[in-house]
């Protein structure tokens, strides 16, 4: 068993595979009490595992937390886990979308009636 100052700053390989599971909404930036409903376990338990993954990835917030993340993450997590902003991107390509305008209807900015194009 490693010892305790041993593992500050270590990263993602001391991580206990509940830490793993509190680490990304962490990083997403939710509040303990949603992480602790959102997992079915007590508020002070994760604020027991938030404190845990600060030590253990050698950070002091969830913003350094966050970006140590998307600028190292492990290969295993990435395989399993959806990135925040892979699944923004998602939703918004999902979004249904009109049709590019046509080239006769107004205007937004100016409220006049574009020619269309000649070519």
């Amino acid at each position: 068993m490693k010892r305790y100052d041993e593992i500050a700053g270590a990263g993602w390989s001391v991580l206990t595979a509940r830490e793993r599971d509190v680490i990304e909404p962490v990083a997403e930036g939710k509040s303990n009490k949603v992480i602790a409903i959102d997992l079915g376990i007590s508020m002070r338990t994760v604020e027991a595992h938030r404190a845990r993954i600060f030590y253990k990835m050698g950070v002091r917030n969830a913003v350094q937390l966050a970006r140590e993340l998307c600028t190292n993450p492990p290969q295993a997590w990435l395989q399993t886990v959806e990135l925040p902003h892979q699944r923004a991107n998602a939703a918004f390509l999902s979004e249904d979308r009109p049709a590019q305008p046509d080239t006769k209807q107004a205007d937004d900015r100016r409220n006049v009636v574009r020619p269309p194009p000649e070519g």
